[in-house]
C-alpha cells in the first residue's frame, strides 16, 4: 500500500471548546480576520460575508455551528475553505477561527472513533499525541445550511 492511502496531511483547528481537524486540501488560505458586511438575520453562527480575493463569500463560527461557547483570546483569523459540493456560486467558504491552525500527519492505525456524530460534525475522533478530541466537520452539510441561510 502505498504512503498516500496510508496518511493525510491535516489541519487541527482551535476551536472554543473543542478543536477540528481538517484535511489540508480542504483550506485554500489562512487570512487575517475581516468581516466585509455582518449579517443583518439569521442564526448567530452565521457572520455575514467576508470579501477575499475579489470574492464576497460567508463567513461562520464554526464553533457556535457546532454549540460550543463564543471563543476567547487570540485575535481571530479567517479560515478560507475550498467548498467541497460543487454548488454554483459557492466556490469558498470562510470560518472564523480562534489561534492559528497546526499541521499534522494522520496516519492510518492512529486515528479512532472517540464519540458520535452530531450536528455539522461527521465524526469525532481520537488523534494518537492528541490531548483533546478532534471534531471532522460534515463540510457538505455545513455548505447546505450556510446555502440557505446565506440566500435569506
Amino acid at each position: 500500500m502505498s504512503d498516500a492511502l496510508d496518511s493525510l496531511n491535516g489541519l487541527i483547528v482551535p476551536l472554543a471548546e473543542q478543536p477540528m481537524l481538517l484535511p489540508n486540501v480542504a483550506v485554500a488560505e489562512l487570512v487575517g480576520y475581516r468581516l466585509g458586511q455582518p449579517a443583518s438575520q439569521g442564526p448567530e453562527w452565521f457572520l455575514g460575508w467576508a470579501n477575499w480575493r475579489d470574492q464576497r463569500i460567508p463567513l461562520l463560527d464554526p464553533g457556535l455551528l457546532f454549540g460550543q461557547p463564543p471563543a476567547d483570546g487570540p485575535a481571530p483569523r479567517m479560515l478560507i475553505l475550498n467548498a467541497v459540493s460543487g454548488r454554483a456560486g459557492m466556490p469558498f467558504i470562510a470560518m472564523r477561527v480562534a489561534g492559528i491552525p497546526r499541521s499534522t500527519r494522520v496516519v492510518r492505525g492512529e486515528l479512532t472513533v472517540a464519540g458520535s456524530p452530531g450536528n455539522y460534525v461527521s465524526q469525532v475522533v481520537s488523534l494518537a499525541d492528541e490531548e483533546q478530541h478532534l471534531l471532522i466537520p460534515d463540510l457538505d452539510s455545513i455548505e447546505r445550511v450556510l446555502e440557505q441561510v446565506a440566500t435569506q
